[in-house]
């Protein structure tokens, strides 16, 4: 745990210091493409039509078409090449050890067109709106030119000592440099002389800096981080810092405000940046020594690596699953399904049948039947009838919004527990040791059409776009069938073992199969054979599963809770796991996404799966000047900040519990003054052992004050 506060905090084994946040990553990076020709790359700049240039063995132009770079252009006129940067006209200006160079580009090749060397050794360079070129000359300071197509005109000059090694602009006109070893600058220009109009340094050795479009200014330092300063024109203001460690060496600044460091041994991170904390997001390394970044227009990172040469970076939200509704209406939650108007249907094992509306934060029972049997799968047709396989066979039922009314009724043995309903409206029924059995349905009864039993306990059954059918087979596997009306053909099986319990078809015609015993494998089927394409075992008892329309894959997992996998057509990824107890029996995906899951011990939830936003609960009513705020990030994993306000002095206790009212830590207990304060906790019980995923409570008290909010730890 690590506890910030603007008063004094005493708490037992949290540590004292204004030290940065780890917060959990709630964005991802992907290598996109990557080339290497060589050299040492030192600078990376884009061009108004996205040609790459690359500061490395002279200047290099790469074109990049979302998965590759081709080379279109090298020169290399001597000099260590280590800054580059743009004019609005096209123009490319190089910073080396040899000075400042100006190249055309008309696609193909460069053409030199001016060259100056004023001493020292050019490491950075930036472009003024007016086309002034900006200069960080190692030892010789800062310089500024002009430049008219053909030749270099130095216009002023400024060294305060140091070692200059970036340079960049805000809106304004300001310029700020990088100096190695004396922090951070500003200067005013005004065509012929600098003005030095704001200095701070914090330590370390500055080599990165960019301006957010807000006017933060953002500084890598190789010793210290990552720092924002605010700048009102005459000084600075650290309003943040982190440091994730290794080498800080560029930093750059993308449209939607991420900030995003070159690492030298710690690769590229993301940040998140709220005027007063900064939040590394994402996080990845693929070697080498990164040592410049910039990003496009629409938002891929590009990274240029000494040892690496020059990658490109898709960086993207991750999805978490958020518990957004609850209801529990007794009995043993066992299968679900959806109506066309979003209508919530629950086969209760040995409570029958409900329907629930759900309003994006809370059900409302808003019918229920229960016609004996044990009520275990439940499926939808296209007019909206509803049916419900049991140990009673097979029901139909109405549903005109308030109440069901059974329409038919039919038992041919076995115990029917999965039922699906095929797009000509014709339901197939999973029965259990009956194998697989059609029913056409014409309002009032039922008509079986077809069955065939290939063996083993049928346990689940779906329909996939062209009409097959597909058999879940507690012993046997996974099954096609053709279907012609009035015969079953099976035309493919393949068993990998295990405990087969669920079955559905994802958008592309994957077919998705849950195992109690066995995890979740994915299929491909060609008309004929499957092929078992992937493969994942997280353990848990998984029954249910369900693809949502993006073709993320959700595991309804019994002992497990519910969790999420991304399918690339050759692996699975989970990419978020949440657990709110009970046992996990099946799953369905809205049409916006909405994720239903049923639960024997827990009844029904909704959570929404998408990418974290900050989840945050109504706090309770709390005297004026007392607040407990949201926790941040939320979901978390591993730790995340409790923030607090306390407007007197006063006896201060927050503690963390489980949904089952049991203390699980206490983060402070102590007598604390007025001030503000933030606590970070991470995910650890009273012993030091990590805790499981699932929802907490964080409970306030300080005086007559109390106050508790919901926290979401994911694993």
């Amino acid at each position: 745990m690590k506890c910030f506060g603007f008063a004094s905090l005493v708490i037992v084994s949290v540590l004292l210091v204004c030290s940065p946040l780890y917060a959990q990553p709630t964005h991802t990076f992907t290598n996109t493409a990557h080339v290497n020709d060589g050299g040492y790359a030192r600078g990376v700049a884009l061009g108004a039509d996205g040609t790459v240039f690359l500061a490395a063995d002279g200047l290099r132009a790469y074109s990049y078409d979302g998965s590759a770079f081709s080379n279109t252009a090298h020169i290399n006129d001597g000099g260590e090449a280590n800054g580059v940067a743009l004019g609005a006209d096209g123009t490319v200006f190089l910073a080396t050890s040899d000075g400042l160079w100006a190249y055309s580009y008309d696609g193909s090749s460069f053409n030199n067109t001016a060259h100056i060397n004023d001493g020292g050794g050019a490491l950075g360079v930036a472009v003024g709106a007016d086309g002034t070129i900006f200069l960080a000359g190692d030892d010789d300071g800062l310089r500024a030119y002009s430049y008219d197509g053909s030749a270099f005109s130095n216009t002023a000059h400024i060294d305060d000592g140091g070692y200059a090694y970036d340079v960049a602009l805000g809106s304004g006109g300001t310029v700020f440099l990088a100096n190695w070893d004396d922090g951070v600058r500003a200067y005013s220009y005004d065509g012929s002389a600098f003005s030095n109009t704001a200095h701070i340094s914090d330590g370390g050795e500055a080599l990165g800096v960019a301006v957010g479009s807000d006017g933060t200014v953002f500084l890598a330092n190789s010793l210290d981080g990552l720092r924002a300063y605010s700048y009102d024109g005459n000084s600075f203001s650290n309003t943040a810092h982190i440091n994730n460690g290794g080498y800080a060496v560029g930093v750059g600044v993308g449209a939607d405000g991420t900030i995003f460091l070159a690492n030298s041994y710690d690769g590229l991170r993301a940040y998140r940046y709220d005027g007063a904390f900064l939040s590394n997001t994402a996080h990845i390394n693929d070697g080498g020594f990164a040592t410049s970044v910039a990003v496009g227009p629409d938002g891929t990172v590009f990274l240029a690596n000494n040892d690496d040469g020059l990658r490109a970076y898709r960086y993207e939200s991750l999805s978490f699953l958020t518990n957004t509704a609850h209801i529990d209406d007794g009995g043993v939650a066992y299968g679900v399904a959806l109506g066309a108007d979003g209508t919530v249907f629950l086969a209760n094992f040995d409570d029958g049948l409900r329907a629930y509306s759900y309003n994006g934060s809370a059900f409302n029972n808003t019918a229920h039947i229960d016609d004996g049997g044990v009520a275990h799968s439940v499926a939808v047709g296209p007019d909206g009838t509803v049916f419900l396989a049991s140990s009673d066979g097979l029901r139909a039922y109405s549903y005109d919004g308030s109440a069901f009314s059974n329409t038919a009724h039919i038992n041919d043995s076995g115990g029917a527990l999965g039922v699906a309903v095929g797009a000509d409206g014709t339901i197939f029924l999973a029965s259990d040791d009956d194998g697989l059995r059609a029913y056409s349905y014409d309002g009032s009864t039922f008509s079986n059409t077809a069955h065939i039993n290939n063996g083993g306990y049928a346990y689940d059954v779906t329909v996939g776009s062209g009409g097959t059918v597909f058999l879940a087979n507690s012993l046997d596997g996974l099954r096609a069938y053709s279907y012609t009306g009035n015969a079953l053909s099976n035309i493919a099986h393949i068993d990998d073992g295990g405990d087969a319990t669920g079955v559905t078809v994802g958008p592309d015609g994957t077919v998705f199969l849950a195992n109690s015993l066995d995890g979740l494998r994915a299929y491909s089927f060609n008309g004929n054979f499957f092929s078992n394409t992937a493969h994942i075992y997280d353990d848990g008892g998984a029954l249910g599963v369900a693809a949502g329309p993006d073709g993320t894959v959700f595991l309804a997992n019994s002992y497990d809770g519910l969790r999420a996998y991304s399918y690339d057509g050759a692996s699975f990824t989970n990419t978020d796991h949440i657990n709110n107890g009970g046992n996990a029996s099946d799953v369905a995906v809205g049409s916006g996404g909405t994720v239903f899951l049923a639960n024997w011990a827990d009844g029904l939830r909704a959570y929404r799966y998408g990418p974290a936003t900050g989840i945050d609960d109504p706090a309770e009513p709390v005297p004026a000047n007392y607040l407990l705020g949201q926790n941040y990030p939320n979901p978390f994993n591993p730790e995340t900040v409790i923030a607090y306000q306390l407007s007197g002095v006063s006896n201060v206790t927050l503690e963390i519990y489980n949904l089952l009212g049991e203390k699980i830590a206490t983060l402070v207990n102590a007598r604390q003054s007025a001030g503000a304060y933030r606590v970070v906790w991470n995910g650890r019980n009273h012993a030091g052992r990590t805790v499981a995923a699932g929802v907490y409570l964080y409970r306030l008290r300080a005086g007559k004050m109390a106050a508790t909010r919901k926290m979401i730890l994911v694993r």
